[in-house]
């Protein structure tokens, strides 16, 4: 379990610094890395899709009502 994470991890840093730093070199101009790694963000996160769990409150509070 901890080596996947791990694994996750390095691959969601590699998703985002590579493109980034690939444009800074490029460019040598910040105007554009910023949204580099703003949208790289975006699709490192969804690598690590974890389950959401939902809660419900089931109890209706019926208030003025008898």
């Amino acid at each position: 379990m901890c080596m996947n994470r791990l694994f996750t991890g390095i691959t969601q840093a590699i998703i985002v610094l590579v493109p980034t730093y690939t444009v800074a070199y490029l460019t040598d101009k910040m105007v554009y890395t910023i949204p580099m790694l703003a949208a790289m963000s975006f699709i490192a996160a969804s690598v690590s899709k974890q389950p959401v769990e939902r809660r419900v409150d089931d109890a209706i509070v019926k208030e003025g009502k008898d």
